[in-house]
């Protein structure tokens, strides 16, 4: 909702609206734990009490691992990287670390849901789209995060009936007509139909036929 509420919105005053859907690989696991002392200052602006503070720290550090299998019992390994998922304190320490992960320009949006990463840069801007995506590789590399290209998509939202050329695609980064995004298929023109076929589709295949005598 606030992603199409934004991209409207920009529609109002520019032709098309980019939307570049940024995909981190395993986002969760590959945080590295020397980053997580970073964490330190952003946690200490939340005011947390002192106790609540240091039991954090000491969650995410000097933790280890054994793999069983059947009887044998492997030596101990330290966990130098990764968040716990699962964890009800996982997401959250991973949404504190990217809350410095923003658009260089004001008229550019970044949309953060956990770890979904979107960004938006309307038709006029004074911060292209490839600077933006620059600045969040230089980010990733900082967080010792890697963005996966190959899964990062770009969508194009424009006005009905375009009469301009839509601009030219990122390198490397496909460009589509629709994707999936939170479980919501959104496509380039504002239509839902695949969505609500999908849907149905999925409907039909859990609706159990009913039994004949």
């Amino acid at each position: 909702m606030s992603l199409f509420h934004h991209v409207t919105r920009l529609l109002e005053s520019n032709d098309y609206v980019r939307c570049l859907c940024i995909d981190f690989s395993k986002a969760f696991d590959i945080v590295d734990h020397a980053v997580a002392y970073l964490l330190r200052s952003l946690l200490h602006g939340l005011r947390l009490p002192e106790q609540i503070y240091m039991w954090i720290l000491s969650f995410l550090s000097d933790r280890s691992q054994q793999v069983k299998w059947c009887d044998q019992l492997s030596t101990s390994r330290p966990i130098n990287v990764g968040i716990i998922q699962g964890s009800g304190i996982g997401p959250m320490l991973y949404v504190i670390l990217a809350a410095d992960l923003k658009a260089c320009s004001p008229e550019n949006l970044i949309l953060k849901y956990a770890d979904d990463t979107n960004l938006l840069v309307p038709q006029c801007s004074d911060t292209s789209i490839l600077d933006e995506f620059e600045t969040i590789r230089n980010w990733t590399r900082l967080n010792k995060m890697q963005p996966n290209v190959k899964k990062t998509k770009e969508l194009v939202f424009h006005r009905p009936n375009p009469r301009f050329s839509l601009p030219d695609p990122l390198p490397h980064i496909e460009r589509v007509n629709g994707l999936k995004l939170l479980g919501v298929f959104l496509s380039a023109n504002f239509k839902f139909d695949e969505h609500v076929n999908k849907m149905l589709c999925l409907c039909s295949q859990r609706i159990v036929p009913p039994q004949t005598a």
